[in-house]
């Protein structure tokens, strides 16, 4: 799977999470769920996937340099903004649960 399939994998298990309709996360909408949504998304993204900032942007409907502001803004969010951190939260432990049962091999030999 290319990086664009993982990202809008995971735009797929955020709306779906959040109860969001499908693909709202690139519309061009300002509202708090969305934006809190789409900067928590982005996020994992980066740091958990790897994902190239570009194609994150491309999948969101934003510019790149926005993923970067998201990025530099996680940690005071977090700290201070209850509705960012039980989003970020919500959307991460689905994550991690999807990703323990996607794992192949049950040694670390391999």
């Amino acid at each position: 799977m290319t990086e664009e399939d993982n990202f809008k994998n995971l735009c797929s298990l955020t709306t779906r999470v959040l109860g969001l309709p499908d693909g709202s996360l690139a519309l061009k909408s300002r509202k708090r769920p969305l934006h809190v949504a789409r900067s928590a998304t982005a996020y994992i993204g980066v740091t958990e996937e790897n994902i190239h900032r570009t194609i994150i942007g491309k999948c969101l409907n934003r510019d790149r340099r926005l993923i970067y502001h998201y990025e530099k803004t996680h940690k005071p969010n977090y700290a201070t903004c209850i509705v960012y951190r039980n989003t970020f939260n919500k959307i991460y432990s689905a994550y991690k649960k999807l990703d323990k049962t996607l794992k192949v091999f049950l040694d670390d030999d391999f």
